[in-house]
């Protein structure tokens, strides 16, 4: 059995009293509730991420991949980012972030450099059984435009937005109005 973490979602080991993950405490029994009269913090705060999911958004390519290769599949998909694999697990990702702050101006022959030598590693992400508010807090606090979206294997199933977000919020809202 595991527990949840309120704050990020990490699952730990029942009886911890604090989160393997961002340290959080498992104790505390005031987390905020969402009002009842208040829908979209309701939705916020209950529905999960595969709400957000379309199954389009998944871009995935190798560590030995060419950053020139990623850049025109990024082109040609018109996406914002591509997850990183090796031996079918996820070891990073690429942004357009990360081609301007890494790449830009710096290598004068993209299909030199290989996409382990800018990817960031270490990649937080979510699982589509998550709470939005998750996947919003995990955003808000490591500055991430894009998260990727884990089933319980570590298989990606997509890559959210904070731009899927708001416009999933948008239709709700929209829908009770």
């Amino acid at each position: 059995m595991k527990t949840p973490c309120p704050s990020c979602g990490h699952h730990n080991l029942e009886g911890m009293d604090r989160c393997e993950e961002c340290l959080h405490s498992l104790m505390q029994r005031d987390l905020p509730r969402p009002k009842k009269n208040d829908p979209l913090q309701r939705v916020i705060m209950t529905a999960p991420v595969a709400d957000l999911l379309t199954g389009a958004d998944l871009l995935v390519a190798n560590t030995t991949d060419t950053v020139q290769k990623i850049i025109n599949t990024l082109k040609k998909k018109k996406k914002d980012c591509v997850l990183i694999y090796q031996k079918k697990k996820l070891v990073g990702i690429i942004s357009q972030r990360d081609l301007l702050l890494r790449v830009a101006g710096k290598h004068k022959d993209l299909s030199a450099v290989k996409a382990e030598q800018i990817m960031t590693k270490n990649v937080e992400f979510v699982r589509g059984e998550d709470p939005i508010a998750f996947a919003v807090n995990k955003m808000s606090m490591g500055g991430f435009r894009h998260l990727p979206v884990l089933n319980a294997e570590g298989v990606p199933l997509s890559i959210i937005s904070i731009k899927d977000v708001l416009g999933y919020l948008m239709k709700r809202h929209q829908a009770h109005e």
